[in-house]
């Protein structure tokens, strides 16, 4: 093709020439054969434009995304011997660069395709997949300012703190807040200092129950960012049945005993008068006999919160009652000390290490648990030995425990070196005391046992538009039974659909289904037999730094897992690419145009 271009253009070119010399007048000669060799081969190039080749490789094609440096890319393409194709995917449009719809494209455009170098933010699990076969090369953008590594309990009781925990990046030249909004107001602040990153936990206590979503937001000089939103459902708290067994008539259990009950706990009261004589109280219960331990009665309890002397009185039969209901049932079970017991009748409820810090009968400590809780309270000159058996539930400034928790079989057992908390109630410290033994009680109490029940596995953040798998377990299920239906309704406009659940291979007893929400707002699963279950899908917008965070981590996880081994040298072709033909209009309008300008003037 190009030898016919220029057997063509020779004759025209000659043709020109020889029309310029023949004319009489030879004044701007030698321009005048400039300008006709010009529009020749011009004119010519017009109707036969040329082709260059340029080097290419087949097999390798670079995919930018969201995020993705441009000096990064250029980096790469320059040290590339053939230029891969270039592709974006969900990312601004660039220079060369042809935008997919779907990364299944990829092997159609590309059918010897084999190595993709990725470029900007990655991609989610869904998405690499449809990468499957081809060796992924990822050239990641560093993650953005905002959250990170962000937690917090997405159902808590009446009483508890919401907790909101994670990693704040940032990189602005003045000094960021963070605020917490919930009921129309900010609830907890924290502040960090210019460009680097911080650990942060923002606390809110609800104060009724039911489902609230609070807002996270960011404020640097003068501009307020929304992070994201913090859903959280505040159950009613749990009622629990509480046994309290004192060793005599004291101040610390009937304190304990009357503000159980005014929380509508289940409460009795059995407290020895002398040797064969006790007294018993009941409250928000029908009256049991209390004068005998047996199985039978402490499966009507949670919680047994005792002394050493009620421990010691009780008969070898009782405790070993009291034993079983811990190891086989799940009991928690509370010994109030103030001085170690060393007793080997007892031994299986108050065999602590314990170390003594001070010669007097009691000492001042201060006290902290949950939530930067804490308070001075009079308390025994013991502590609790730091071991990994002993799971630290009242602490010390100092790190020594005042009251500890070990597991022993299904349930616990716990010693304090805490003997009078009543004193705060005195005080006008309610909060505090209510605080403290909610605390205790929620460590030690008879897990609640779920038969049927669901969860959310992937992932923490639903949005609109992404898939939500949630699992549905029954330990009920019998073998060789159908798999439970479910439906998913929006509590936003009532709306629902059918969820198609699959059983797990290796655990029969959990089926699981994916969910694709169309819009944010509360939702709904439900199956029959089993109590329905609440998740929030946030917007499209929420949360956008962890959302990076977890596509950068799926990428590099993808590239490291994958088996497949490089090819070597990626293999180089070539096509045609014509040139511009604006370059020989252009030369050719203006040559003639100086032709025809000069033969006139």
């Amino acid at each position: 093709m190009l030898y016919l271009t220029w057997l063509l253009a020779i004759p025209v070119v000659l043709l020109l020439l020889w029309l310029a010399w023949r004319r009489p007048n030879r004044q701007r000669l030698p321009w005048r054969l400039l300008a006709s060799a010009v529009t020749g081969t011009s004119l010519v190039l017009l109707v036969f434009p040329p082709v260059t080749e340029q080097a290419i490789s087949p097999s390798t094609a670079i995919l930018l995304t969201e995020g993705y440096d441009a000096d990064s890319l250029e980096a790469l393409l320059q040290k590339q011997e053939a230029k891969p194709q270039l592709y974006t995917y969900e990312a601004s449009a660039a220079d060369g660069a042809e935008q997919l719809a779907s990364l299944y494209n990829l092997r159609q455009k590309q059918p010897g395709l084999q190595t993709v170098h990725l470029f900007g933010y990655g991609l989610n699990e869904q998405e690499l997949q449809q990468l499957h076969n081809l060796q992924v090369k990822p050239h990641l953008t560093a993650t953005p300012a905002g959250v990170q590594g962000l937690n917090w309990r997405q159902s808590i009781k009446l009483g508890e703190t919401v907790e909101v925990a994670g990693k704040y990046k940032s990189t602005s030249s003045k000094p960021t807040k963070l605020y917490v909004h919930a009921a129309g107001k900010a609830q907890d602040s924290v502040a960090f200092k210019t460009d680097s990153t911080y650990t942060f936990n923002l606390r809110y206590k609800p104060k009724q129950q039911g489902r609230f979503v609070y807002t996270l937001t960011a404020k640097s000089g003068e501009q307020v960012d929304t992070l994201g939103q913090v859903p959280v459902q505040v159950e009613p708290t749990q009622e629990l049945g509480v046994l309290l067994l004192a060793s005599s008539p004291n101040f610390e259990f009937k304190f304990l005993k009357n503000h159980l009950a005014q929380l509508q706990h289940r409460v009795a009261l059995r407290t020895s008068i002398s040797k064969d004589l006790s007294q018993s109280e009941w409250l928000n219960m029908p009256q049991k006999d209390l004068s005998r331990l047996s199985s039978k009665l402490l499966q009507d309890f949670d919680v047994v919160i005792t002394e050493p002397e009620a421990l010691q009185n009780l008969s070898s039969s009782e405790r070993a009652a009291l034993e079983r209901a811990v190891t086989e049932d799940g009991l928690g079970v509370l010994t109030i000390a103030a001085t170690p017991v060393n007793s080997r009748s007892t031994s299986f409820f108050t065999g602590f290490k314990t170390k003594r810090l001070s010669q007097q009968d009691s000492r001042n400590a201060r006290a902290s648990w949950a939530n930067n809780s804490n308070a001075t309270a009079t308390a025994a000159p013991y502590t609790l030995a730091n071991t990994t058996a002993v799971k630290s539930l009242i602490a010390e400034d100092d790190g020594n425990n005042l009251a500890g928790a070990k597991r022993a079989g299904w349930g616990s057992i716990a010693m304090s070196f805490v003997p009078q908390t009543f004193p705060w109630v005195l005080e006008g410290k309610e909060e505090t005391y209510a605080s403290y033994w909610a605390h205790l009680l929620s460590g030690l109490a008879k897990e609640e046992a779920k038969e049927k029940f669901w969860q959310l596995t992937k992932s923490q953040f639903p949005q609109p538009n992404q898939p939500t798998i949630l699992a549905f377990t029954d330990y009920t299920l019998a073998e060789g039974a159908a798999a439970p239906t479910a439906i998913v309704i929006s509590l936003v406009d009532s709306t629902s659909i059918s969820l198609p659940l699959a059983q797990q291979q290796y655990q029969p007893e959990q089926f699981s289904g994916t969910f694709w929400p169309r819009r944010s707002g509360w939702y709904n699963v439900q199956t029959a037999d089993a109590a329905p279950y609440f998740f929030f899908v946030q917007d499209s917008s929420d949360w956008e730094s962890e959302s990076i965070a977890a596509r950068r981590e799926a990428t590099q996880a993808f590239a490291a897992q994958q088996s497949l081994k490089p090819s070597g040298d990626a293999t180089v072709a070539y096509k045609e690419e014509p040139v511009s033909l604006l370059w020989f209009f252009a030369l050719f309008v203006l040559s003639s145009g100086f032709l025809w300008l000069e033969e006139k003037f």
